[in-house]
């Protein structure tokens, strides 16, 4: 079946077993299985979709991401030995926000868009006034070219604010997940109207899917993208993603990779952008991939 449907998924994980057992054995659970981009490719073209854009974001397990820049060589061997299966993908990625390690030489390179802080279930307290401010981190930012973003990931809304109020104004800011993990407290959280205050004042701060890590419910989800979109504007969102391969739990301790695959990911932020359609009048192609207009993803 030729490709039919193009897709982009802005953030989405590629790991071999061999970048695996760098960790085996440190970590406190179970090790997810293996995903490779080959058999990820491979999935959606046979089944009718065609990846126009991709986003191999640094994985949080991993103590680098030399998985990322492999997955470039990854895709060049494909490309060359079938221009007609594979050609047409471009793909890019985003590293490990370490100043140590997002040195110049690897935000370089062509294909990296962006690095990222991943604080996971981080409290606010947690993050001194100086903790992503200090020598080296500003030295960090100032390496970021103009086209690349910082990628923020914290479950709680005011860990999200108190990392962006630390990086200066000219950096571009992607920040995940919708910027809350918690929907159990709604979107008016205070501290959630903050970070969306925050975001708009900024006016360079763009907030991702797929959202199933704020709510598995699309009709919850999409109450959070509609007061993204009131707050900071329907051009800073950017819905389609999948997070594959779906690693970790919900709230309620279910495995994501028992609710998602691929596929129910990309129908979840279709599902989450036609109820924001209907509320706000926005057309579904707009929250689904506008924002990639203006962002290299």
């Amino acid at each position: 079946m030729l490709p039919s449907t193009k897709r982009i998924d802005s953030h989405v994980h590629f790991y071999t077993s061999q970048d695996l057992r760098r960790v085996a054995g440190s970590l406190p659970y179970v090790l997810p299985e293996p995903h490779p981009l080959t058999a990820y490719l491979d999935k959606l073209i046979t089944a009718g979709v065609a990846p126009a854009v991709i986003n191999n974001v640094h994985l949080s397990i991993l103590p680098d991401s030399e998985n990322v820049f492999a997955s470039f060589e990854e895709l060049k061997r494909l490309q060359v030995a079938n221009p007609l299966r594979y050609g047409e993908i471009k793909l890019v990625g985003t590293i490990k926000a370490d100043p140590a390690y997002a040195i110049q030489e690897r935000l370089a390179h062509p294909q990296v868009v962006g690095a990222r802080i991943v604080l996971h279930d981080a409290r606010p307290e947690t993050v001194a006034d100086t903790r992503f401010s200090d020598g080296q981190w500003s030295a960090f930012y100032a390496r970021l070219l103009p086209h690349q973003h910082l990628h923020i990931y914290a479950k709680e809304a005011e860990t999200n604010l108190r990392v962006l109020r630390q990086i200066p104004d000219d950096v571009r800011v992607i920040i995940d997940h919708l910027g809350s993990c918690h929907s159990e407290r709604g979107t008016a959280e205070p501290a959630y109207i903050a970070l969306l205050t925050e975001a708009s004042r900024r006016g360079n701060v763009w907030f991702k899917g797929p959202g199933y890590r704020t709510s598995v419910s699309p009709e919850e989800t999409a109450r959070f993208v509609v007061q993204i979109v009131r707050t900071v504007g329907a051009d800073k969102i950017l819905l389609e993603a999948t997070d594959a391969p779906h690693v970790g739990t919900n709230n309620d301790g279910v495995p994501y990779s028992d609710l998602f695959d691929w596929s129910q990911a990309f129908n979840f932020v279709s599902a989450v952008a036609h109820h924001v359609s209907t509320e706000t009048r926005i057309p579904v192609d707009q929250l689904l991939r506008g924002a990639s207009g203006q962002l290299v993803i």
